[in-house]
């Protein structure tokens, strides 16, 4: 794991820098993380402009080839392991409701209530 935590701080400064970005949780809480998730996951919670403008950071910048490395650093999941959601402008969002749009996307599937990555270009379906 030593490679991946190198290039946080790093990483980190790419996204405050892109133009899509607008605000990431700074003070991660490890323990509500563990109560909600289990032992042994990290996570990143962040706003971007659009779904779009996440993507561009993901795969069009250096971010991408750590992104490629994750096989050297975490154990394959089979589940989404990205949520995205629609926020009201002023709107902070928390773990707590994090882990509620996962459980959403998991149950459910894409929705407009949370989608992934794959289903953020794809029209929205209210049910």
């Amino acid at each position: 794991m030593t490679g991946f935590y190198e290039s946080v701080r790093y990483v980190n400064n790419l996204a405050e820098q892109h133009p899509g970005f607008i605000w990431r949780e700074l003070n991660e809480d490890q323990t509500l993380l563990d109560e909600l998730w289990g032992e042994g996951y990290l996570y990143t919670l962040s706003l971007w402009k659009s779904p779009e403008a996440l993507k561009d950071f993901l795969y069009k910048t250096p971010h991408n080839e750590f992104r490629k490395r994750g096989g050297e650093w975490f154990i394959p999941i089979t589940k989404p392991r990205v949520v995205l959601w629609w926020v009201d402008e002023g709107h902070t969002p928390t773990l707590s409701e994090a882990h509620q749009k996962m459980q959403i996307l998991y149950e459910l599937g894409p929705s407009h209530q949370a989608f992934d990555l794959k289903s953020s270009a794809l029209p929205i379906v209210i049910y």
